[in-house]
């Protein structure tokens, strides 16, 4: 199968969106408050939607945010938006090309050094394509942007996890989707070489994603990092920017109003990171009202999540046998 040329670049062009008052009063569920102070959490595909909403509702808690995107303008633009519309001055970006293993990691080694700690790390960016591509690395593009990317980001900051485990505990937040339901694991043709349709691409990344979170939240039992997923429901972004459906501004407000907002899915991300009564919570997956949902019988096989561990760890180059830290004597 062909594969789109120049398939590594997939920057977005768009002019930076404000989170305006009208935005951020739909997020009535969180106040101002100073809950999480001193707790430092990365956001990621944060520029814009679900990501820069959730990077939103974590500052105006008194969180130390950093968001990640790939479009340094867009990254730096939305660090200041988010900084003044929250009142909190604690925000930053970093630049990662999530299409790109060795952009992953430059990313990864200048959080730690920014930040040793780290007690929330979200990773909600992603991509729905209309053709096949590839990553920096070569790898069709769904499978590294949704899967190998979180999974790579997670792994290069686990010491800093540790670390901020240390202090109240860690949490990882996964954004997962409803469509994961419709996902089908090919362990054996991941990458879509012997067929590949783009939202069956989506779903089966939606899937991993999901099997590969309960599989680390198994893995990181007694670590004090806990690893949940959230469904932020149908929500109204531009996510699908490259369908034909999205792309005309009048369907896009047609969307708009048939859909969720990007500030009310944010809350299930906020709620899964910052509530105390999920501190030693792992495993589980939440809707934004903060419901524990039963996603489907594939996503929890353990099984099919410890071969799909094996195919990730080869494709990026890692392992996941992960044991706590040695205690201080």
């Amino acid at each position: 199968m062909r594969d789109e040329p120049g398939a590594s670049t997939y920057v977005a062009t768009e002019e930076p969106a404000t989170l305006t008052a009208a935005m951020t009063a739909t997020l009535p569920a969180i106040e101002p408050s100073d809950a999480m102070r001193g707790r430092v959490c990365v956001v990621t595909g944060a520029t814009r939607g679900l990501g820069k909403a959730t990077a939103f509702g974590l500052a105006r808690l008194g969180a130390s945010v950093v968001l990640l995107g790939r479009d340094e303008r867009l990254v730096a633009h939305a660090a200041e938006d988010v900084a003044r519309a929250s009142g909190n001055a604690d925000v930053a970006g970093i630049v990662a090309d999530l299409a790109s293993f060795d952009a992953i990691r430059a990313a990864a080694s200048a959080l730690r050094a920014r930040r040793p700690a780290i007690h929330v790390l979200v990773h909600n960016a992603g991509v729905s394509l209309t053709r096949r591509k590839r990553s920096a690395d070569g790898i069709e593009l769904t499978l590294a942007v949704n899967l190998l990317a979180p999974a790579l980001l997670t792994h290069e900051l686990l010491p800093a996890l540790h670390r901020g485990a240390e202090e109240r505990g860690a949490r990882i937040v996964t954004v997962a989707s409803m469509f994961e339901r419709f996902g089908r694991l090919a362990l054996d043709d991941l990458e879509g070489e012997r067929r590949w349709y783009g939202p069956l691409a989506y779903a089966q990344s939606k899937l991993a994603l999901l099997a590969f979170t309960y599989e680390l939240a198994t893995r990181l039992a007694g670590t004090g990092i806990t690893a949940n997923a959230v469904d932020p429901g149908l929500v109204a972004t531009d996510l699908m920017r490259e369908h034909v459906l999205f792309r005309p501004r009048w369907l896009r407000a047609a969307w708009g109003r048939v859909l969720s907002t990007a500030e009310r899915g944010a809350r299930a991300a906020v709620y899964a990171a910052t509530d105390p009564g999920l501190a030693s919570i792992s495993g589980e997956c939440f809707d934004r009202r903060g419901r524990s949902m039963r996603t489907s019988r594939r996503s929890r096989d353990p099984v099919v999540r410890a071969r799909l561990v094996e195919a990730i760890e080869r494709l990026i180059g890692a392992s996941f046998d992960i044991a706590p830290p040695p205690r201080p004597r």
